[in-house]
């Protein structure tokens, strides 16, 4: 009786050990990039530990929504990394910096303000919080991009702000 038992409970043992090692990642979106080639949208999220931290051992969730077809989460290929990519590092300031390969001379600051994770970047020499970058290619074989719109929340009054690029160089 006593073996039944224990089998039962290493057995109930493995499988919320199991279950634990699968179970999805929590995530809270920081922002996205749209562009005017289709509805598709790159998602920036960032992951969160069991504490609501970020995960500092994979803090960044980036993929697509197919909106242009199914609304389905699709992940981004190597190749697209050249575009969408991103390095993202922590600071002994308890924050993270993040540089976007899109927008590389606009740093991303990720802090926690009162529990809440938020991606701060200057914006017209404001600091915001970013919730959109908008790019606008053109329909060439190889597109470029001719500029690309910043759009966030200030930080100190609440207001939408907005800040247009060009890249034509």
């Amino acid at each position: 009786m006593k073996k039944i038992n224990v089998i039962v409970l290493l057995f109930i043992g493995l499988l919320f050990g199991y279950s634990s090692l699968f179970a999805q990642s929590v995530t809270k979106n920081l922002f996205k990039i749209e562009r005017n080639k289709n509805a598709n949208v790159v998602m920036y999220d960032v992951v969160l530990s069991n504490d609501g931290s970020i995960d500092k051992t994979h803090p960044m969730d980036v993929y697509w929504l197919m909106n242009a077809t199914d609304g389905q989460r699709e992940e981004i290929s190597a190749f697209e990394k050249k575009a969408y990519g991103y390095s993202i590092t922590y600071n002994d300031g308890g924050y993270y910096d993040l540089v976007l390969k899109a927008i590389k001379d606009k740093p991303i600051k990720v802090v926690t303000i009162e529990g809440e994770i938020k991606p701060e970047i200057r914006v017209n020499d404001k600091t915001a919080y970013l919730s959109k970058v908008y790019v606008f290619a053109n329909n060439d074989f190889i597109p470029k991009v001719q500029y690309i719109i910043l759009t966030g929340t200030d930080v100190d009054t609440g207001d939408q702000v907005a800040e247009k690029i060009n890249k034509n160089k």
